[in-house]
């Protein structure tokens, strides 16, 4: 039950820092369109909604690009559980 949890517990690690990685790239991008707005001389209001449109745009980017990964991490957690549930199950 050890490696079980243990494996489950690395699989989750993976998916969070994942997740942190694409939360810096898209800070990243944010950063640089709302300086490259600010230099057009657009309002606060303009470059906010510009921005909600923007982020909108790469959230849905990001999830299309490791939408995959993201399942089959998912996929092999479920695989995993119910493997662990059945063990005790089985006739050996």
């Amino acid at each position: 039950m050890d490696n079980f949890t243990r494996v489950i517990n690395e699989l989750l690690q993976v998916l969070i820092e994942l997740g942190h990685a694409l939360v810096g790239v898209l800070i990243s991008i944010e950063l640089w369109v709302r300086g490259q707005l600010q230099q057009f001389g657009l309002t606060p209001n303009t470059q906010t909604a510009i921005m909600v449109g923007v982020a909108a745009v790469l959230i849905l980017a990001t999830l299309r690009l490791f939408g995959g990964l993201i399942r089959v991490a998912l996929v092999l957690i479920l695989i995993l559980v119910a493997l662990h549930i059945l063990l005790p199950v089985l006739p050996h």
